[in-house]
């Protein structure tokens, strides 16, 4: 896939026009600066509500939905001014009462979730964004990314927020300038990850306030546990995986700075194996990708979770401290390290960074102050989104394939991106996380 190059704002633009601060409607009228979106916000039992509160200081928020009432409410409590805002519990509905005043949808469901609320918006023609990683399964990533493609006036936007920064944007510009030499290896670190060594509570009866066939949505048909409630769903492997939480953001600059996109291999080492139904406690993931033009093949390794030792970077001088959550690109002639979301990057060591003339500035910065704000802007044509479904879809199935590796270790699985398949291991191209084994009634869902 070739790099995001700035593109003409205004084009596509719709004719008409919007008068004052009236509400904005692709499907009606154009854009201009003064115009709201209406958005509804999918998912707000968690991160969700406060995207709500978020997109309500720019933006109209018209509709609030979450499957899980009582969660809902605790995590909406706090934010007042959206306290009057109708609370839905099916978005399919909701788009059936009030489909034709939305413009854009805001999703910050469990993953599991993503790939039918997310293909259900883009098929009505709505703005989405949709918070990391994209989808729970590979086939679901690339089934979204081409259905995105056939609506070139709906933006989308995944939700990694570091993306849009002016960080994410110089490490981008050293990538292209060859400011380190050629980078052969990256070395990514989280001590962050979601695990569980406790057994799964017994199967009960969901309260009353949750609807639980709504909550599994597509996912296939498993008995309530009170285990995945309270955001615990990130523990297990039904509706998530271990590398998209922080993978998104921490990947990022290598996948943005380098143009890496398919990976020949995906291998995870793991001491620990996972509890059935969850995901492991810890574990390196490498990466081995192809060349790309006159740039290099690249391994990168990704130390996920606690008790794993980090390779301090190679060109880190003895007495400065490493980092413990981010990305080091390693270059021939020096490296890039950089935080858990592309913040504060520097060249190291620091004798090169005081050293190194500032590279031209070639990577796209975008003009809203912030990942949301981008989405926003580029919905009414004033900005150009920083992270589409073009540019997320193959980011996150680098993801999903390490979530493969993680649950089969110990083997090095080969990756024929073409034909979506895993060639060398069936039980692992089998996995959950390659294709959904049960989708129950797909288009009941989109």
């Amino acid at each position: 896939m070739k790099s995001i190059k700035r593109r003409d704002v205004l084009k596509g633009a719709l004719a008409g026009t919007v008068v004052g601060a009236a509400p904005f409607n692709i499907l009606k009228a154009g854009a201009s600066p003064n115009s709201k979106l209406n958005i509804a916000c999918i998912g707000v039992g968690g991160m969700g509500s406060s995207d709500a509160a978020t997109l309500s200081r720019t933006d109209n928020v018209i509709a609030l939905c979450d499957v899980d009432e009582a969660r809902a409410g605790r995590c909406m409590a706090r934010h007042k001014h959206l306290h009057k805002v109708k609370l839905w519990t099916d978005y399919r509905e909701m788009f059936d009462k009030i489909g034709k005043q939305i413009d854009a949808v805001c999703i910050g469901t469990p993953e599991h979730a993503h790939y039918a609320i997310s293909m259900f918006a883009l098929k009505r023609e709505k703005h989405v964004y949709c918070q990391k990683p994209l989808c729970h399964t590979v086939n679901e990533v690339r089934l979204l990314t081409e259905e995105a493609a056939k609506h070139p006036k709906v933006v989308t936007q995944m939700g990694h927020q570091g993306h849009s920064g002016e960080s994410s944007a110089i490490i981008r510009d050293w990538g292209l300038a060859n400011t380190i030499g050629d980078v052969r290896e990256v070395h990514a670190y989280s001590r962050k990850n979601y695990w569980t060594d406790k057994p799964l509570a017994a199967p009960s009866q969901p309260p009353k306030t949750l609807n639980w066939d709504l909550y599994l949505n597509r996912a296939g048909k498993i008995p309530f546990s009170t285990s995945y409630m309270n955001r615990e769903w990130i523990r297990y492997s039904h509706f998530s995986g271990a590398v998209g939480d922080m993978g998104a953001h921490i990947l990022d600059p290598a996948y943005y700075a380098l143009d890496i996109r398919v990976p020949l291999s995906v291998h995870a080492d793991v001491k620990i194996p996972a509890m059935p139904g969850s995901l492991p406690r810890a574990g390196v993931i490498t990466w081995e990708f192809a060349a790309r033009g006159k740039k290099p093949p690249v391994t990168v390794k990704y130390y996920l979770g606690p008790g794993i030792d980090f390779p301090r970077p190679r060109h880190l001088e003895k007495k400065r401290r490493g980092i413990t959550s981010g990305s080091v690109l390693v270059g021939a002639d020096a490296s890039i390290m950089a935080g858990s979301h592309s913040q504060g990057a520097r060249l190291i060591p620091e004798t090169v960074m005081k050293a190194t003339p500032r590279a031209p500035k070639k990577a796209f910065r975008c003009k809203g102050r912030g990942h949301f704000a981008n989405w926003t802007l580029a919905c009414k044509g004033l900005d150009t989104a920083m992270s589409p479904f073009e540019y997320a879809g193959p980011l996150s199935e680098i993801i999903v394939l390490g979530d493969i590796a993680l649950l089969h270790p110990g083997k090095t699985l080969l990756w024929d991106a073409k034909n979506m398949k895993i060639t060398n291991d069936s039980a692992a191209n089998k996995s959950l996380f390659m294709r959904r084994i049960n989708p129950r009634d797909d288009m009941k869902w989109i």
